[in-house]
Order: structure tokens, then C-alpha cells, then sequence
């Protein structure tokens, strides 16, 4: 009589972790994508339409009002973005959050890949080349698949992704496949296939089914 092989009961509480770590792994054979690393040594422009509270040297400027962030290739949207300045520079923003229904970012990466994503709430790490998307966050690569969860970051000088769902929830990926190449046609008057050699110890009278007749 044969012992059964003991099995772990999954329950409910598994499923997010199982996820995520699925996320990641799919991101490792997805590979990292090269964004556009000029980026970071470009200057920030911050545009609005509305309102201006605050200064560089109180360290805290908001903006409102169709506000636009640029950098380089990388642009970013919302409805409001609170800036902050670097405690040790305050010609240098450390970093920029943005909010709307939803915030939109974009870039373009080395290899002319676009990216782009939203969520309800951009938080642009300046200093650290992160952008960290929460609140229905979704990140799409052009061509190579898109993420979704409750929160995404983004990397804007590797382009790597990482991403967790919220307690009980769910992320979500979709990978495109990479397109095969087309099979080569042979030359034009050329056999389809060569036929296959007989063994050397078969006859050459003998029928070709004879090799393995009698083999069960």
C-alpha cells in the first residue's frame, strides 16, 4: 500500500504572495527594458495653468491647474503636483508628485520603445529615478506586455518594474509573444526533404517497416 504524498492546502491568504512573486518572475524572463538614461541629467520643466503656492526656499512649491512635467523623454501629467526641493540644493528638485483621475506618465526608452502608464497618484523620486504609481497603477511597454496593480514602480534609468496588489487583491500581467520568424522556403526546383538513409546493417532488398516490425 502506497503513502500518500503530502500536499499543502492553498487557502485564500496564499494568493496574493503566489501572485506577486509570479509578477516578478515574469518581469525576469520579460528582461529589463534599457530606458532612456540621458533623462536624469536633463533639466525639470514644471508647467501649470493654475494656482502657485509656495517657493524653492521653503523647500515646497504646489502647482495646480493641467499641470505637465518634462524631462528629457520622459513626460508626466495630472491634475496637481506638489514639488519638492533637495534640503541640500534648492535649485534641484528632489521630488514631484502628481495626482489626477488619473496622473499620466510616458517615456521613451534606448531602443525607441514607448512606455507609458497612469494611477491616481505619480510619485516621481527624483533623486532615486523611480516613479511610484498607486491606486488602480497600470504600466504598459510597447510591443513587450503591460502591468497592472495597486502599486507600480517604475525605474526610469533601467526600466524595471516592480509591482504588489493590495490586501486581497490581485496583479495582473500580459506578455506578448515575440513574433517567429518566417520558415525558409527552399530553392526553387530543390526536393522538399532528402529521404532518410538506410541503417547500415539493413539489406537493401528488405521492406523499410521491416527495422522495427515485431517491437511492442
Amino acid at each position: 500500500m502506497s503513502t500518500p504524498r503530502s500536499r499543502r492546502t492553498r487557502t485564500r491568504s496564499d494568493l496574493p504572495a503566489r501572485l506577486l512573486v509570479l509578477f516578478v518572475v515574469a518581469l525576469a524572463a520579460c528582461g529589463a527594458a534599457q530606458a532612456r538614461q540621458s533623462d536624469k541629467d536633463q533639466p525639470i520643466h514644471l508647467n501649470a495653468t493654475g494656482n502657485l503656492i509656495g517657493s524653492q526656499q521653503s523647500g515646497k512649491i504646489v502647482v495646480t491647474g493641467n499641470v505637465t512635467l518634462d524631462q528629457g523623454t520622459f513626460h508626466a501629467s495630472g491634475d496637481k503636483a506638489t514639488g519638492y526641493t533637495d534640503p541640500n540644493d534648492t535649485s534641484q528638485w528632489q521630488r514631484v508628485v502628481l495626482t489626477g483621475n488619473p496622473a499620466r506618465f510616458q517615456q521613451t526608452q534606448d531602443n525607441g520603445t514607448l512606455v507609458h502608464g497612469q494611477a491616481q497618484t505619480l510619485d516621481y523620486r527624483v533623486s532615486g529615478n523611480t516613479v511610484i504609481l498607486t491606486g488602480n497603477a497600470t504600466v504598459v511597454q510597447e510591443g513587450r506586455g503591460s502591468f497592472q496593480g495597486e502599486k507600480l514602480t517604475y525605474n526610469t534609468d533601467t526600466g524595471e518594474i516592480q509591482g504588489s496588489a493590495a490586501a486581497g487583491g490581485r496583479v495582473h500581467i500580459t506578455l506578448q509573444p515575440r513574433s517567429k520568424p518566417a520558415a525558409a522556403k527552399p530553392a526553387a526546383g530543390a526536393p522538399a526533404s532528402a529521404p532518410a538513409s538506410a541503417p547500415a546493417s539493413a539489406p537493401t532488398s528488405a521492406p523499410a517497416s521491416a527495422s522495427t516490425s515485431g517491437t511492442h
